[in-house]
């Protein structure tokens, strides 16, 4: 739905809220059927960028998805039962209770041990290249602006798409309070989360964005336990 203005992806999402919570206890009844006992992905926000090997999870309808999920309403998966989380540029479009709610959830439904990677644009990036006169920091999108504040209002807000900012310290923030840790902050090139034949695509997939990106991996240790269930819905 990128071709459409926010309102009209705001409105589009708000309508389907509901219908989308009902498909959450649909997925959760189902799974409740299933025994899990292979390694499961999840790819969060997947958008157009459809990852094999993960179960690919999207609020729109328009996009191909393994699970059609609002990821406010929550994950249908139960605790303990997911490998990894991944997410690339859809955090930052959360509100910061509902960014809350989406980390709680990663953390309950990971295994001991197992961790998450989570790709944003770089907050802390951006403002020092906007203090320093780097133009070529920023990319074109989503408006070709030609003056610098221009671009950063671009990385920002992004058309009022984008709900927060997010630098390294505010994500470490987040995932602690979510109970998450060993928090890192690492280069585009590293991993400590995924093994490399994963994370070779994973890295395909961030190429066009790994310039102004922030990229973060995190874990929810052994001993750590699930916490606090989040509470889920609109």
């Amino acid at each position: 739905m990128n071709m459409f203005h926010q309102r009209t992806r705001d409105l589009y999402f708000a309508a389907l809220l509901p219908l989308n919570k009902l498909n959450y206890w649909r997925w959760i009844v189902q799974r409740k059927a299933k025994s899990a006992t292979s390694e499961i992905h999840l790819h969060l926000g997947c958008g157009p960028k459809y990852l094999s090997g993960f179960v690919n999870v999207d609020g729109n309808l328009f996009r191909k998805t393994d699970l059609w999920l609002d990821l406010r309403n929550g994950l249908p998966y139960p605790d303990g039962s997911i490998s990894t989380v991944y997410s690339s540029h859809v955090l930052e479009h959360f509100y910061p209770d509902e960014l809350h709610t989406i980390l709680c959830e990663c953390h309950r439904v990971l295994r001991p041990g197992g961790g998450l990677r989570i790709v944003v644009p770089d907050m802390g990036g951006a403002v020092r290249a906007y203090l320093t006169g780097r133009a070529d920091f920023f990319a074109g999108f989503p408006r070709d602006n030609k003056s610098l504040g221009g671009k950063l209002s671009n990385l920002l807000f992004c058309e009022g798409g984008h709900r927060q900012g997010l630098d390294f310290s505010y994500l470490l923030e987040l995932l602690q309070n979510a109970g998450f840790q060993d928090v890192r902050q690492l280069q585009s090139h590293e991993s400590y989360v995924y093994a490399a034949d994963i994370f070779s695509l994973l890295q395909k997939e961030e190429a066009g964005v790994s310039a102004i990106s922030l990229f973060v991996e995190a874990r929810k240790l052994s001993g750590s336990g699930n916490g606090k269930r989040a509470r889920t819905g609109a």
